[in-house]
């Protein structure tokens, strides 16, 4: 009989601690601050291939909200045996007013696909925030990644569109 009073308490501690975890968890959850994210950038883009990979060096200006007019940057690397459709991944930044700056990660399944001439390529795809500063300090999430490559010009358009939360 005092065996099972003990597992029963037991049982309703852990019950207990469990019901003030999901607590504390929800209260964290409601203080999340979500934050509406979207920019658009234009630049220079340069695709050195080596056999199949493609390493790429972009840069460029633009704005967005709430990020401020600033720069884009990123280094990549590109699968060219996939065609029509080029998946790509890497690293990049976006720079803006007050010190704000997001590095992202270029994740698997981006790609670009290309125009039957191989010359203009359609981009689409994610781009995750690995770290922010500024006025985004601590900020994550997830941005959908779009935009146009002219290889023969060297140019790209990219917006990337999304909701960061911290």
């Amino acid at each position: 009989m005092n065996r099972i009073r003990i597992v029963v308490a037991m049982l309703a501690a852990v019950a207990m601690t469990a019901a003030i975890a999901g607590v504390a968890s929800a209260g964290t959850s409601a203080s999340t601050k979500t934050i509406p994210f979207t920019a658009k950038y234009s630049g220079k883009a340069v695709v050195n291939a080596d056999d199949t990979i493609a390493t790429i060096t972009a840069s460029g200006v633009g704005t967005g909200k709430p990020i401020g007019p600033g720069k884009v940057s990123g280094k990549g690397k590109a699968n060219t045996a996939e065609r029509p459709c080029v998946p790509f991944t890497g690293l990049g930044t976006m720079t803006g007013t007050g010190g704000t700056k997001l590095t992202f990660k270029v994740v698997s399944g981006t790609r670009g696909c290309g125009d039957e001439e191989g010359q203009v390529f359609s981009l689409s795809g994610r781009a995750t925030v690995v770290s922010a500063t500024g006025k985004l300090a601590k900020a994550k999430g997830s941005l959908k990644l779009t935009g146009l490559y002219d290889r023969g010009r060297g140019t790209f358009t990219v917006k990337f569109t999304g909701t960061l939360t911290k």
